[in-house]
């Protein structure tokens, strides 16, 4: 509780700032997820999906205040959704049809990022690192049918956990300058996010939702 409200007082300052050079950044990629906790694990051995099946696209947007010509503070929101309609891997009814099962995760994400310009903004190619902090809403769900192997039954099932979790985010990339007023920027980003499931998830670890983007974007600039 302490962490929401150390960010929340961090958008809020960042309003209070004084306006000068802004941007407006729009953005498009794909998001890579790790999917390094044992849920992933067990549904990629019982179901018939590969981590490459959870790659999708994503789209944000930035309002960045820039405090001088070598650093700038920015606010970020993005969205990221898959779903993946799958069948068991080793097992179908008795008149060989498939047992389906599926899956589906969607993030959204408000960041709070210091971003540092070693170069300035007033070059035509200028790099970017920038890192901090996110309030991430996401909800996990898997429904269709269960197979229970101690019973040796198969129903129908759906379980899922929606929460708000905190998470790290690290930036890199850099913006091409096309006039006075627009630039393109290209970007490499990893995200950490792990958080808990619901009980309906019993004994499991955090689910694991970090991961790389690759993003590229159009920026508008506000002297």
């Amino acid at each position: 509780m302490k962490k929401i409200t150390l960010l929340i007082v961090l958008i809020a300052a960042a309003g209070l700032m004084p306006l000068g050079s802004q941007s407006v950044n729009i953005r498009a990629g794909v998001f890579i997820p790790s999917m390094e906790s044992d849920l992933w694990d067990i549904n990629q051995s019982n179901l018939a999906f590969s981590k490459a099946d959870m790659v999708d696209i994503y789209y944000s947007a930035e309002y960045e205040q820039f405090i001088n010509k070598v650093i700038a503070l920015g606010i970020e929101g993005g969205v990221y959704k898959q779903e993946i309609f799958t069948a068991y891997r080793e097992f179908v009814f008795e008149d060989d049809s498939p047992i389906e099962q599926n899956l589906s995760l969607r993030i959204t994400s408000l960041e709070l990022n210091i971003k540092l310009y070693p170069l300035g903004i007033r070059k035509a190619i200028y790099p970017y690192i920038s890192a901090g902090p996110g309030v991430y809403f996401w909800k996990y769900e898997q429904w269709g049918w269960f197979i229970d192997t101690i019973e040796g039954t198969v129903d129908q099932g759906f379980a899922d956990t929606s929460r708000v979790a905190l998470g790290f985010n690290a930036k890199a990339g850099f913006v091409v300058r096309i006039g006075k007023t627009t630039g393109l920027s290209f970007e490499g980003k990893y995200l950490y996010l792990k958080d808990e499931l619901s009980d309906l998830f019993q004994d499991f670890d955090k689910l694991d939702m970090s991961g790389l983007s690759f993003n590229f974007g159009i920026h508008f600039f506000i002297w």
